[in-house]
């Protein structure tokens, strides 16, 4: 890894910057991987909402397999559609999203700002077993009497927390 050196009358660029973050990140993401591993750190309960048509993800923390934090800062509806199979997974992955476009000097575009965020899912294969673990399981739903239901006995990978939120 190469970290930027700063010093009085250095001219810094955008490309400094970048490189100043970059390192910052993956040191991060180095630490989250290797000393915490994969799996919800807070909250991330999923609930039905009574429907069995439904869910309901509580906020929470989470670290993926790269070691980037899905951070759920609000309660999330997730509408589970219509689906043939009678077993699923609801899972968890981060995402960024480039936002706040600015003009350039050219003329062009870009953004100035990446937004990060998650995707909530409902898949037919255990995560768990995904060797990046760039997915987390959060729960395994079972179709119960036409409505989903969600399996009390399904073990999603948890790191150890000493912390509620």
């Amino acid at each position: 890894m190469t970290r930027v050196r700063f010093f009085d009358g250095r001219l810094l660029t955008a490309g400094d910057f970048d490189a100043e973050q970059s390192y910052q990140m993956e040191k991060r993401k180095l630490h989250n991987r290797l000393l915490h591993g994969a799996g919800v750190a807070a909250g991330l309960e999923v609930s039905d909402d009574d429907s069995g048509t439904a869910i309901i993800v509580s906020l929470g923390i989470a670290i993926d397999g790269m070691g980037n934090e899905i951070i759920v800062g609000d309660t999330v509806h997730v509408d589970l559609g219509i689906r043939p199979e009678d077993e699923c997974f609801v899972t968890i992955r981060y995402g960024e999203t480039p936002a706040d476009p600015v003009p350039m000097i050219d003329g062009e575009v870009e953004f100035s700002r990446v937004i990060e965020s998650f995707a909530i899912a409902i898949i037919t294969n255990d995560p768990c077993f995904n060797a990046t673990m760039q997915e987390i399981g959060l729960a395994r739903l079972i179709r119960r009497n036409g409505h989903w239901a969600i399996d009390k006995t399904y073990a999603r990978p948890e790191l150890i927390s000493r912390t509620a939120l």
